[in-house]
């Protein structure tokens, strides 16, 4: 994916916004995923509230996204390091900066700072669910949002390269050694053991029948496999935030 392909939609902080042509298949899908969730949990509501509110929160889920892409990204212009373009498409967010970081602190706060954006909503959406619980749309969009947030979040600290989780490892280990080649190859190959660990469990959950939870974790695999093992001015530095949401 080269910068700046897609759909500009918007400039925030400087930054331009892309939507990729994939983006329409994920959003279709998480979409239609919510729509059969709450007509499944919530018979009595009408048929216009059902898929409403599941249009609503997919929007929202993929505004999640976007602001843990965002995160990483002023974060990055904290340290003077330009953000060239944030896309989002099928396997979630993609942040792109014009240089690798000087230093592993850099690196560390950087990659921490899309997880702890994901918490942070989770608290939000938390706090209003449990602010309004006689308005049932609203408590059971922001619960959904609420409960996705904390486990991206969750997923995102895996310690596997190019994940989130990765370069905070990769950062710790290249601020002990002082060597960042030799934490680069330490972090890449501790994303291929989680990568296979990802793998097994996907195909332990197509086993058991539960497809909807074997499906995310092979996606979200795929979305870490595709991510390039050092940035460049022309790739991506902040990992792919999955976007296939998993099973509630």
């Amino acid at each position: 994916m080269t910068p700046g392909s897609g759909f500009k939609v918007a400039r925030i902080f400087g930054i331009p916004i892309y939507l990729h042509s994939t983006w329409v298949v994920i959003f279709a899908l998480s979409t239609f995923s919510l729509g059969s969730l709450f007509t499944q949990k919530y018979p009595h509501w009408t048929t216009v509230q059902q898929w409403g509110v599941g249009l609503l929160t997919s929007l929202l889920f993929f505004g999640s996204v976007l602001f843990h892409e965002l995160a990483h990204s002023v974060v990055a212009q904290h340290y003077k390091i330009r953000v060239v373009s944030i896309t989002l498409f099928i396997f979630g967010g993609l942040a792109r900066i014009a240089r690798d970081p000087s230093k592993a602190i850099q690196e560390f706060n950087i990659a921490v700072a899309g997880p702890v954006a994901s918490f942070f909503l989770y608290g939000m959406f938390k706090i209003l669910a449990k602010s309004f619980p006689q308005i049932e749309m609203l408590g059971a969009l922001a619960g959904w949002l609420a409960f996705i947030n904390f486990r991206l979040a969750l997923f995102n600290l895996i310690p596997g390269f190019p994940l989130d989780g990765g370069r905070i490892f990769r950062a710790i280990v290249w601020g002990i050694t002082k060597d960042h080649s030799r934490a680069t190859r330490i972090a890449g190959t501790s994303g291929k053991l989680v990568a296979y660990g990802l793998m097994a469990c996907g195909g332990f959950f197509f086993l058991k029948g539960d497809w909807q939870s074997g499906i995310w974790l092979v996606s979200s695999v795929g979305s870490s496999s595709t991510q390039p093992k050092k940035a460049s001015p022309r790739s991506p530095f902040a990992k792919r935030s999955p976007a296939s949401a998993p099973p509630m």
